[in-house]
């Protein structure tokens, strides 16, 4: 009769390489690293991608908007660090929607259909609902960090106002915000009426009608 094999001690340690993992944990697992994934997304550095759109070539294109945009943010206080999952979202959509576009540049807009008869029709490729979608998505979340013009007006007015009534809210430093504003400001006043020079020029083209002309 055949001896059974030994149970190895360090099995164990070593996550029972030789058997198979239930359905069960694999799903446990797998809930266990989206949970770290989002934990890491509300801490470290601002100016660094969270993790939860740092991995690898897939994300890419999100990782290269977070890079160009986050210290943007950061220097004028719309980035603190509970802020960073959303603004993660704005990167996912928005990479999205420059992959979607490319992909309907290459594909064209329509594709052909075949009916259940047999013939076919024309349809709207897949991909344009879903560059509408990334859109709509961006330009939702857009809003949130004041990354329109009108947007980031309203922001950074209503920022200065909070910043006037709580005095360190911001660490001191809205010179940024409140210089834009100013900018703005200075770009909606009228233009003055033409004075001096310019009034004398108008003047000496206003002649008097024939017929009162002076010999």
């Amino acid at each position: 009769m055949a001896r059974g094999r030994k149970p190895d001690p360090d099995q164990e340690a070593k996550g029972y390489p030789n058997r198979r993992k239930s359905a069960t944990r694999k799903r446990e697992e797998e809930a266990e690293r989206v949970a770290q994934l989002l934990v890491s997304s509300t801490s470290g550095d601002v100016l660094q991608p969270p993790a939860m759109i740092d991995q690898g070539p897939l994300y890419a294109g999100a990782v290269a908007v977070w890079r160009e945009m986050a210290p943007r943010l950061a220097r004028t206080h719309r980035l603190p660090e509970q802020h960073r999952m959303i603004f993660a979202m704005f990167c996912v959509y928005y990479a999205d929607w420059v992959t979607l576009n490319d992909q309907l540049k290459q594909e064209g807009m329509t594709q052909r259909v075949k009916t259940v008869a047999g013939g076919f029709m024309i349809r709207d490729h897949p991909a344009v609902r879903r560059r509408q979608e990334c859109f709509d998505n961006v330009m939702s979340l857009s809003k949130q960090f004041g990354l329109t013009p009108h947007d980031e007006y309203d922001l950074f007015k209503n920022q200065a106002g909070a910043a006037a009534m709580n005095p360190g809210l911001f660490g001191g430093a809205l010179a940024v915000p409140q210089q834009r504003r100013a900018e703005a400001d200075d770009e909606l006043q009228p233009e003055a009426a033409p004075t001096g020079a310019r009034v004398g020029m108008l003047a000496d083209m206003d002649t008097p009608p024939p017929g009162q002309r002076p010999n």
